[in-house]
């Protein structure tokens, strides 16, 4: 009889022994010289005998066939025999053919399993650690990440995410990101955590800025510095020999308050919201490139209309903060400057902390602040704009809010500045704006190096009394790294994403 009619395997791919009666007849008669009787007779008796296999160790067929026959022949004469891993009794209705057991293959498969399960828990952690999210791999969640992670430990905690929540003024938020970020109260929250529920800190962050921003419209002032338009490209050298400002223009113009648009697409051009305090987004539009830095001294005045809303009636000054009227250099089909300021969110930006004013007239605190800022490629940080006092505007101090007034009510729609009157009553009169006063001048190296995707950019606005000479290196290098500005200064630190 070929010997693989007695090993088979199953459909589970365990190897079983499965024989016919007639061949456990014939094996007996061949093995003990006609003894088949009895070997008929066991398997034709009410209890037929079982058949097991206690080991899964490779057996040879014809060893195979000789126990087994063994055990035949003893069990018909009332024995019971074990040996070498097989196995016959007597059990009720069981069928003389059976799938082979394996008692020690639960303890085998353990091991392998478990070995199994280290490998590929071992590969995935491997994997994981080559796939860590990085600066180069989120550079819009990093820039935020960084404002919590300042001590570099990984992670952060509640209460690390709380201080964000505060920051921002948005304390009914602080709580609910809290218990999204660490629902299972482990006060533990990994960068990969943080990109995973970063839709919801961005919801937190534009709410709390549009919030500040209540109302509170864009506005910026060209040309209020000797040459810069000139850097710029935006005017020819007679800029240099300039006495005021060139003219005004809008960056943001809030909607009106009380009409209501299903659709984003209504929202006209200066009406998107573009200020952050951690990004710049590269612009999208085509034919956008040459993307620069300016920075600049931010005002923020309270609107005061006349009786009749009529016209401004003038300006009352409140704070002072750093400011980035970052703006495209040279995009397509862009007749007016307005168009090369707003293409969006992360268009601008604005320092989180601001000086309080008690003036805005000559002498006053204003008279001591300076502006410079620095960008850092690839690891290297060098001075992008000319450290300038605020004072040396060509307009400052109270004239300077009386052109701008004048400018708001009597400014035309010619070349490339636009009317801003107009504006201000379509979008119900405005209660307050964030002035942008004018960008320095480059340095060398600033008037020839354009933003690309990861450079960062620092502004800085500080008291001279307290840094004659500007903030030191190893102070930018801090600001670089999201430590707090020192004394007697204010900073915007971004990401260009």
């Amino acid at each position: 009889m070929p010997a693989d009619t007695l090993a088979q395997f199953n459909a589970h791919g365990r190897k079983v022994l499965k024989i016919t009666d007639s061949q456990i007849v014939e094996l007996a008669s061949e093995r003990y010289n006609g003894a088949d009787k009895p070997t008929k007779n066991l398997i034709q008796s009410p209890h037929p005998p079982r058949l097991r296999c206690a080991s899964n160790f490779a057996l040879h067929h014809a060893e195979c066939q000789k126990r087994l026959v063994d055990q035949l022949a003893a069990a018909a004469e009332g024995l019971e025999w074990r040996n070498c891993g097989l196995e016959l009794s007597h059990a009720p209705a069981c069928a003389p053919v059976r799938d082979a057991e394996v008692p020690k293959a639960g303890l085998v498969g353990f091991v392998f399993g478990s070995l199994a399960a280290s490998a590929v828990y071992w590969i995935q952690k491997q994997r994981e650690k080559r796939m860590q999210p990085s600066k180069a791999s989120h550079p819009r969640e990093w820039a935020v990440w960084t404002r919590l992670d300042r001590k570099r430990r990984g992670y952060v905690t509640r209460k690390d995410i709380r201080s964000l929540c505060y920051r921002f003024e948005s304390d009914e938020h602080a709580e609910h990101l809290a218990q999204l970020l660490d629902p299972y109260g482990m006060d533990y929250i990994t960068f990969r955590t943080f990109i995973r529920h970063f839709k919801a800190v961005q919801m937190m962050r534009q709410a709390a800025r549009l919030k500040l921003w209540h109302r509170c419209c864009g506005i910026g002032v060209a040309g209020n510095v000797a040459g810069h338009m000139a850097q710029a490209g935006e005017a020819g050298q007679e800029s240099h020999s300039a006495q005021k400002p060139a003219a005004i223009f809008v960056y943001y113009m809030p909607p009106h308050p009380y009409t209501v648009s299903d659709f984003q697409a209504d929202k006209r051009r200066l009406e998107e919201f573009p200020v952050t305090y951690a990004v710049i987004d590269y612009p999208k539009l085509p034919g956008a490139c040459k993307v620069q830095v300016e920075p600049e001294l931010g005002l923020l005045v309270d609107i005061v209309y006349s009786k009749d809303r009529s016209k401004v009636d003038h300006l009352v000054p409140r704070r002072v903060a750093a400011f980035n009227d970052c703006s495209i250099r040279s995009l397509e089909g862009a007749n007016k400057l307005s168009m090369k300021k707003n293409w969006g969110f992360g268009s601008k930006g604005i320092s989180l902390r601001s000086f309080p004013l008690d003036g805005f007239g000559s002498g006053s605190f204003v008279d001591y602040l300076a502006l410079v800022s620095y960008m850092k490629r690839e690891g290297e940080v060098y001075q992008y704009s000319v450290k300038a006092p605020a004072r040396n505007y060509l307009l400052f101090h109270q004239p300077l809010l009386d052109w701008i007034v004048e400018q708001i009510n009597e400014q035309k729609d010619t070349d490339k500045w636009e009317e801003v009157w107009p504006q201000l009553h379509s979008a119900d009169y405005p209660t307050s704006s964030w002035i942008a006063l004018g960008a320095g001048e480059y340095t060398d190296y600033g008037s020839t190096h354009f933003l690309k995707p990861l450079d960062e950019i620092v502004v800085v606005v500080y008291d001279e009394r307290l840094m004659p000479d500007g903030p030191d290196m190893k102070a930018v290098l801090n600001m670089f790294e999201d430590a707090p500005a020192p004394e007697g200064a204010v900073m915007l630190h971004q990401t260009f994403v």
